[in-house]
């Protein structure tokens, strides 16, 4: 466990402030608003679920407060109430956790947010509740096709992702910045990444930085430029398929020089932070 201080954000969202890592979980603006914003719209994860029949797989690096696996079950049972034909529909969300949080914090979170469940206000601190080191696994609630695989420990140990395995639709890249954190913004993560994926698999994160573009654009990622959330000027949004002018048009994506980031990567621009 990690020396945090409880924050609440100018939305009302809460979030904390890493001790460890001196920096905030979220953007002190709004929690809630930035990963609404970076991980469920810009990554469509709506439409994605009535797309596919609510058959959803994501991976998270950074599980900290919980936020954006409570707004991706948020999303997921929006879809669910609409569906007639429910037998293969299921939400698996993995995510990684070097310091978890007690539970006693986890039990403090406010989100100024109708639930689809009231009951929702308690799956995170629950989730927290016998955590061992490895992987962990819980079923909030059993009505529910929903599954919280959360592993405690660094992403570098996970050979597999149990039970199931390549076949990640979504990637929320949410770790602290490469700054702070920079053994998780290595080419060796988004190799990983490409191996767990669906052949269309996609991947946010709030960052911009040059050198983390680079990162992607090395193990074969494409790699576009978003307009930030709250304010900030640029995130990214990667994917394992080149995306069509149509999509780029739609979600305001520009496309990066894939080949002039590989380039500057190979040139050693960014040592230390290359190995």
């Amino acid at each position: 466990m990690t020396k945090v201080i409880p924050f609440v954000t100018k939305d009302g969202s809460s979030t904390l402030f890493s001790k460890h890592y001196n920096q905030y979980y979220h953007n002190p603006n709004g929690a809630l608003a930035e990963s609404q914003t970076v991980f469920i719209k810009r990554l469509n994860i709506d439409d994605y679920l009535k797309a596919h029949n609510g058959e959803l797989m994501i991976f998270e690096m950074g599980f900290g407060t919980g936020l954006n696996f409570l707004l991706a079950a948020q999303a997921f049972l929006k879809s669910f109430s609409n569906l007639h034909n429910t037998g293969s529909t299921a939400l698996h969300f993995y995510s990684v956790e070097a310091y978890p949080i007690s539970t006693e914090i986890a039990a403090t979170f406010e989100y100024p947010i109708d639930w689809q469940r009231d009951t929702m206000k308690e799956w995170f601190s629950k989730s927290m509740k016998g955590l061992k080191k490895g992987w962990n696994h819980y079923q909030p609630e059993k009505d529910l096709p929903i599954f919280l695989h959360l592993y405690w420990g660094n992403i570098q140990e996970i050979t597999e992702l149990k039970p199931f395995s390549q076949c990640i639709n979504f990637y929320f890249h949410d770790p602290f910045s490469i700054q702070q954190n920079p053994e998780c913004w290595t080419p060796g993560i988004f190799e990983r990444y490409k191996k767990w994926g669906h052949p269309h698999a996609k991947l946010s994160t709030y960052a911009a930085a040059t050198q983390i573009r680079a990162a992607m654009a090395v193990t074969g990622w494409q790699v576009y430029k978003a307009t930030g959330a709250l304010g900030k000027r640029e995130m990214t949004i990667a994917s394992l398929e080149e995306l069509p002018n149509r999509v780029l048009q739609k979600q305001q994506l520009k496309t990066c020089d894939l080949q002039s980031l590989i380039k500057r990567w190979h040139a050693g621009e960014w040592i230390p932070y290359g190995n």
